[in-house]
């Protein structure tokens, strides 16, 4: 394998997608089980505190969605380059690691959103709801992570 220009960005990409899949691990396994004890009305004010600190920490941010434009990028070189061993591997590879950002925008931050406005004294139906829905969409987001990683390595591999 050659260290080309492509060649490192594709590795970053996949190093990118699997952190980002173990982020969403942690969270999926321990992180929201460990706020269900806690009991509903605390559970919620704990998750209003995570989504204000993820919505305004710049590490998090740029990591975060600094993975998803390196899987686009991958994306489009790889569009140019099907033809050439592992370029259907990196093509995949490249959707699955911009999935978690779309899963994201589209199901998790609307529950957040809901999560914010709800009034705490139906705590205990709304975070049953929200906590088997948003770790469900959770499980999207690790699998997809992972599968990001696993499929550009070994895009990879075949160039």
């Amino acid at each position: 394998m050659n260290l080309s220009p492509i060649t490192i960005l594709t590795a970053t990409t996949a190093v990118a997608g699997a952190a980002a899949g173990g982020l969403f691990y942690a969270f999926s396994t321990f992180v929201m089980r460990g706020l269900d004890r806690t009991g509903p009305v605390a559970a919620i004010t704990a998750m209003r505190g995570i989504n204000a600190e993820a919505n305004a920490n710049a590490a998090f941010l740029v990591f975060f969605l600094g993975s998803a434009v390196l899987a686009m990028a991958v994306g489009v070189v790889a569009l140019f380059q099907l033809n050439r061993p592992g370029g259907w591997l990196l093509l995949a590879g490249a959707v699955a690691g911009v999935l978690p950002l779309i899963v994201t925008m589209a199901f998790n931050v609307p529950l957040n959103n809901h999560l914010d406005g709800v009034d705490l004294a139906g705590a205990a139906t709304e975070w049953r709801a929200y906590l088997s829905t948003w770790t469900a969409w959770n499980h999207v987001r690790t699998v997809s992570g992972f599968l990001a990683g696993a499929l550009l390595l070994a895009g990879l591999r075949y160039r």
